[in-house]
């Protein structure tokens, strides 16, 4: 059974208006400033998992217009929501954003009709990416995290999306093949993997044997591998497509990225094209 959410506030998000200030006796008050735009709601939350042992914080992005709709939305989860990412906001003198925040700008912005959710936990990435805290991490998300989503918001479990960068791009692979080695049906619809590590393997070696488990076995899914030029992709991301693309794999749909980028900068162009690709 899955502990549902613990809330902790909620905070309506919008963009900044100008207003004029009356200026003489042919001003305009503020009164005629047009109302500031919504660009959606973020609810912050946390939830205890029986599965890892571990309380992890929940952020939940709903899009502009949700409160008035009825329609099931997609859900992306991002793991390692918590991660400090990206410059600050100029002129703010705060701290980085956080790998949630910046996906959540880019779906303002592109004004993406789906649900985010941030998982936190950055501090235990190298115990739940990796097997076997891998198994139990998935058991988490898929058991408890995503039940609890679904049952709290119009999130459409057929439409789920799960996004990892490095060892959590690592993760996304793993999700894959040990639901794939279980026999069991792919819990996503969307793997987004970006620039994906060796995970708990030795090297290149070790992940595509990994990964050459499933060959034959039948995946309804869509499988994302993105990188960097310069970072994990040619070494690992490329490989590991070639292989998958070499085998007998019903229902995947496979696709790669590469940018001319860092490792921690394919990120966000591997986001934005996820963005492009599957939720125009």
């Amino acid at each position: 059974m899955h502990q549902g959410f613990q809330p902790a506030r909620r905070a309506a998000l919008v963009t900044l208006a100008g207003v004029l200030a009356a200026c003489g006796g042919g001003g305009s008050s503020d009164s005629d400033a047009p109302p500031a735009e919504p660009v959606g709601q973020v609810i912050n939350s946390s939830i205890k998992s029986a599965s890892t042992g571990s309380t992890y914080a929940i952020q939940v992005y709903l899009p502009p217009g949700y409160a008035g709709g009825t329609a099931q939305l997609p859900v992306i989860y991002a793991t390692e929501g918590d991660a400090p990412y990206g410059a600050a906001t100029p002129g703010t003198g705060g701290s980085s954003r956080s790998r949630f925040d910046t996906f959540k700008e880019s779906m303002q912005r592109r004004g993406t009709a789906a649900i985010l959710v941030g998982i936190g936990g950055t501090a235990w990435r190298n115990t739940d990416f990796l097997q076997p805290g891998a198994s139990k991490y998935l058991d988490f998300i898929v058991k408890e995290l995503a039940p609890a989503v679904e049952s709290q918001y119009r999130a459409d479990p057929k439409r789920r999306a799960l996004s990892g960068l490095s060892h959590g791009g690592y993760f996304v692979i793993a999700a894959l093949v040990l639901e794939a080695q279980a026999g069991r049906s792919p819990s996503f619809s969307h793997y987004l993997s970006t620039e994906v590590s060796v995970g708990e393997h030795s090297g290149p070696a070790g992940l595509l044997a990994f990964e050459k488990t499933i060959d034959g076995k039948p995946l309804p899914t869509t499988l994302f591998i993105a990188g960097a030029q310069n970072g994990n992709h040619p070494l690992l991301g490329i490989p590991l497509y070639n292989q998958m693309a070499a085998q007998t794999l019903p229902g995947l749909v496979l696709i790669k990225a590469e940018y001319s980028t860092s490792h921690v900068g394919a990120d966000v162009p591997a986001f934005e094209e996820a963005l492009r690709r599957f939720y125009s």
